[in-house]
């Protein structure tokens, strides 16, 4: 009897073994297939890489050759729009980008940029009335009206008067001796055809510098609003939205383009990236 029991346990040690055995190799089977398939999909993902890597890098060099273009043709594009006209560009405090980019079309298309930095928002005059604008109005018999917006429109339509005349810049002079204005570049008989607003991503659009736009459009000139980006709330929407010409990418080809237009009265809208902009830059027919 106890042979047989050693008997039936050591074939039933066998079968286990055997079994056990079985079970092992198929799962070496699986893992050494597995392990082929995932070498299989990697040599096809990096086969996949490498060609879209080089599609990349043709189309970088496809970017770069077409923006160096663009940047050549820029001069060209814009030559003798704005011969001998004068270009009142309006910064207020903080970063302000893109006015590099407006100089740099003014100058290429013939013209003269006067920046002038706005030193207190609104001039201050929303709340208070700055030191002897009183007087400066009584001179010339108007009353002056009640600091706001009454009062930034009533400066702001004084001032333009005075940059399209060859008097002496006497609400100028007033300004920048109180501390509220400060302008370079202006000859003391230039006249002033244009105005342009460039952006402050952190103040948004200055009151005063928005009624100085409008007050330069009603005098038969032109003015635009400009910014490096599409900003929500910023200098375009706004001037925009108040029926300005407006552009938020004046740093770009098609924005210095599109200023130059803009300016010489060619073509007027929202032109950029953002919402409600008609186009990336008007018709470049003349």
């Amino acid at each position: 009897m106890y042979n047989l029991r050693y008997h039936i346990a050591s074939m039933v040690a066998v079968f286990l073994a055997l079994a056990v055995g079985l079970l092992l190799g198929s799962v070496v089977a699986e893992r050494g297939m597995i392990t082929e398939q995932t070498a299989s999909l990697i040599e096809d993902l990096e086969r996949r890489f490498d060609s879209i890597s080089a599609a990349n890098d043709q189309l970088s060099l496809g970017f770069a050759r077409d923006h160096a273009f663009a940047q050549a043709a820029v001069e060209p594009l814009v030559r003798g729009k704005l011969e001998a006209r004068n270009v009142v560009v309006l910064v207020g405090t903080g970063r302000v980008d893109g006015v590099t980019a407006v100089e740099e079309v003014v100058s290429q298309a013939g013209g003269n940029a006067i920046i002038t930095s706005i030193l207190a928002p609104g001039l201050g005059l929303d709340t208070t009335e700055s030191e002897g604008l009183a007087g400066y109005f009584e001179l010339r018999g108007v009353e002056m009206a009640e600091p706001g917006q009454d009062l930034l429109g009533q400066v702001a339509a004084a001032l333009v008067r005075e940059w399209q005349s060859a008097e002496p810049r006497e609400l100028t002079a007033l300004l920048t001796g109180a501390g509220l204005l400060d302008q370079a570049g202006m000859e003391g008989t230039a006249t002033v055809d244009a105005v342009v607003i460039v952006g402050n991503s952190e103040a948004g659009c200055d009151p005063f510098a928005l009624e100085v736009a409008r007050a330069i459009t009603a005098a038969g000139g032109t003015a635009a609003g400009v910014d490096s980006m599409p900003v929500e709330g910023g200098v375009p929407a706004i001037c925009s939205a108040g029926g300005l010409s407006a552009l938020d990418h004046v740093a770009t080809p098609q924005g210095m383009v599109s200023l130059a237009w803009v300016l010489s009265g060619r073509a007027s809208g929202y032109y950029g990236f953002g919402d409600g902009a008609v186009g990336q830059h008007p018709p470049l027919d003349d």
